[in-house]
């Protein structure tokens, strides 16, 4: 297996060995080493990758996953995302483990792989058609069995946040990916199967992690769920305590999203469109379509109560739209809050109104698909995200934003953890960096996974709201490891069915490589420092949350505290960098004792005080610096 380079100025390519584990951190490896050469974050030098790993895309559970990496147009920062589905299995089947794309094509294109090499065709007849129509297009012209990784409209439009679509069900989103591909003229990367996939290493291990997760899961607390109607992406109607998700902005932390009757998820079932599992090797059934789009845990929170929302089918139908358009439902939700917001405050300035319908605001579902056609047309505002288009409008508090990325729908304010890594993270804020604090918790949490959690290490069960810091920068090397492996963290360690032990036992069956727990936290620290070194080389600001969240406590929160009260004062100097990591990377047992177990809303607190002093202390330093090591004074 190849890592294949094409050049889209000249069309050269070359071929390199899928180094170590390939993927991710790869990709980052070339992209490191093209940042000398580059005069800006958004120079075509600079390459873009599609990529799945070593023991990705094998057919095995849990490994049906890609991911593209590069600089994101929205933060100016390293990108990294990643897509469930086919489209691993199909880079695999044309010969690759990842092709990075550097420099720009003449006219509208689109790449086809094949036998690890890369040719480059016309597309100007596919250039304006939306992500459906690409997607069929191709099909019919390379093949049922080729993989299609696709922008729509959005991406030809610029729009900073616009997506790529894998296999017309499953977006690689957020980061503005879409817009990436769209600048260099390129439309698609079709993968087109040249003979036999290869096999995992060890067909009869893989067979047997698969047999056992498949005898596991319908009784399993989460993988059942997963995998019944109407799946993960419903829960924002089951969420009936206020504070847990984005209601209007986040503005509005006293209505719970479940108080929207329309939500609850015994609505879903006649808007469902597909269900039968589109992973291969995966028995679950995860990301189902719904409205003829794929939906995966976050469109419905932040197209649904985040805008003051309540009808399912018109949220259902602008993800199908954003599908479509491909453009990422989560940054279209974050931008249209914002705006909304504004537009309570008062008038908006004619350069933005005259370009928006009538009636937008909190609650105006019939607007829904119309915004979001209006944010995939050239030069819209809407296209430039809410930490811009917030900035124009002269109230940058309005956007929920970090390191310019969209935050995800999870408040932060109640789990101070996921908080942490949402301002740490280098890739920017999203929701599946690490285990949720509120997994843990002893009254609202997952008691079966309890045991997994405590043989990894973590301090469980502890409140939702006490941030215990040695457990977050575990979790965040963990879900960094799987993340470099390609492995999915919806099926694997500490809450799914893909216990760290079977994890390993995975990677060994797949690639013939034995690895230790130890090793697989070892190598997402690893990846966390490239991205990290790649920021600092880039020039970009440590990351932070909106003010909101150190001033607006949560009225109502799970545990009945006001959640962040009090930290608006460490913004400045970075709330990340309580961690107290060192120069190596360690936490020093000083600093462990004085940030563990933080009650984060009650005042006068000693170990709270101490936190917070460290905090203040911290001052320029590197949100990751800190967190692993890569920090010089």
């Amino acid at each position: 297996m190849t890592y294949l380079h094409l050049d889209l100025d000249t069309g050269g390519q070359y071929t390199e060995p899928a180094v170590g584990w390939g993927g991710p951190l790869q990709a980052l490896a070339a992209l490191r080493r093209a940042l000398p050469s580059a005069t800006g974050p958004h120079d075509h030098r600079l390459p873009v990758a599609l990529v799945t790993s070593t023991v990705g895309g094998l057919g095995a559970v849990g490994t049906a996953r890609c991911a593209a990496v590069g600089v994101s147009p929205l933060s100016g920062a390293v990108a990294e995302t990643r897509a469930e589905g086919p489209y691993a299995a199909g880079m695999r089947a044309a010969g690759i483990t990842g092709i990075g794309l550097s420099g720009r094509a003449e006219q509208p294109s689109y790449v086809v792989v094949e036998a690890g090499r890369a040719t480059v065709h016309p597309a100007g007849e596919l250039w304006g058609t939306d992500t459906r129509q690409a997607t069929a297009a191709l099909a019919e012209r390379h093949g049922p069995g080729a993989a299609v990784a696709v922008i729509g409209p959005a991406g030809e439009a610029g729009n900073r946040y616009a997506s790529v679509l894998t296999c017309g069900a499953f977006p690689l989103p957020r980061l503005g990916f879409g817009a990436v591909l769209g600048a260099r003229h390129v439309k698609a990367v079709v993968c087109v199967p040249s003979g036999a996939a290869p096999w995992p290493y060890d067909v009869l291990a893989a067979q047997a992690l698969f047999t056992a997760y498949r005898r596991e899961m319908p009784g399993h607390p989460l993988a059942g769920r997963q995998h019944a109607v109407p799946g993960f992406g419903s829960w924002p109607g089951t969420a009936d305590q206020p504070g847990t998700a984005a209601v209007r902005n986040f503005a509005d932390t006293a209505t719970a999203p479940a108080s929207w009757p329309g939500l609850h998820p015994d609505r879903y079932t006649p808007l469902l469109t597909r269900s039968g599992g589109g992973c291969p090797g995966c028995p679950n059934d995860c990301v189902k379509e719904y409205a003829g789009a794929g939906l995966h845990q976050e469109a419905v929170a932040m197209l649904g109560p985040n805008l003051g929302i309540g009808d399912l089918a018109a949220i259902l139908d602008a993800n199908a739209r954003c599908q479509d358009l491909g453009l990422d439902p989560v940054s279209l939700g974050g931008t249209l809050a914002c705006v909304f917001e504004a537009a309570e405050r008062g008038p908006l300035p004619a350069w933005l109104a005259d370009r928006l319908p009538e009636g937008i605001g909190f609650g105006a579902s019939g607007l829904l698909a119309e915004l979001a056609g209006l944010a995939a047309t050239p030069d819209h505002p809407l296209g430039l995200g809410a930490a811009e288009l917030a900035a124009r409008l002269g109230a940058p508090e309005l956007a929920m934003t970090g390191c310019g990325v969209e935050l995800p729908p999870f408040d932060p304010r109640v789990q101070p953890g996921l908080g942490l890594m949402y301002a740490a993270a280098p890739t920017g804020p999203r929701y599946d960096v690490i285990e949720h604090d509120l997994d843990f918790d002893p009254v609202h949490g997952l008691p079966h996974c309890f045991d997994e959690a405590e043989r990894l290490g973590l301090s469980v069960p502890a409140p939702a709201s006490t941030l215990d810091v040695a457990r977050t920068l575990l979790l965040a090397d963990l879900w960094s490891g799987l993340d470099a492996l390609l492995i999915c963290p919806y099926a694997s360690t500490p809450t799914r069915p893909l216990t760290a032990d079977r994890v390993c036992e995975l990677v060994r069956a797949t690639s013939g490589r034995p690895v230790t727990v130890a090793q697989l936290l070892s190598l997402g620290r690893e990846r966390l420092r490239a991205q990290q070194a790649l920021n600092d080389l880039l020039g970009v600001a440590p990351g932070t949350l909106p003010d909101r969240f150190f001033a607006e406590p949560v009225a109502a929160a799970r545990t009945g505290e006001r959640c962040w009260t009090g930290w608006r004062s460490a913004s400045p100097c970075r709330c990340c960098a309580a961690s107290g990591r060192d120069r190596r990377g360690t936490v020093p047992g000083t600093a462990l004792r004085e940030t563990r177990m933080i009650r984060i809303g009650r005042r006068n607190q000693p170990d709270r005080t101490a936190a917070i002093g460290r905090i203040r202390s911290a001052g320029p330093t590197r949100c990751l610096g800190l967190l692993h090591g890569s920090y010089r004074p």
